[in-house]
């Protein structure tokens, strides 16, 4: 192998990597993004769990819906307000 086929598969090699790179950085970005979404969302949970254990009476169950709203992503239904 003479010196000019090193080097030729070195940036062969080279160039592979910089793609592969590229190709991470992308996921990273785009698992960010997802990461930052769900942290609001859990933040949001937590303030209406927050807000719902104050205005609940103390030791107060749920009782069945009245109405047909429920909550997105939960079995749950929303209670009437009062």
């Amino acid at each position: 192998m003479n010196v000019a086929e090193l080097l030729a598969g070195l940036q062969a090699q080279h160039d592979e990597i910089t793609a592969r790179a590229a190709e991470l950085r992308g996921r990273i970005e785009h698992l960010t993004a997802a990461l930052a979404e769900t942290e609001a969302r859990l933040a949001d949970l937590d303030t209406a769990r927050k807000v719902i254990a104050e205005v609940a009476p103390a030791g107060a169950e749920p009782g069945p819906a009245r109405d047909g709203h429920r909550l997105p992503g939960h079995r749950e239904r929303l209670q009437p307000a009062p």
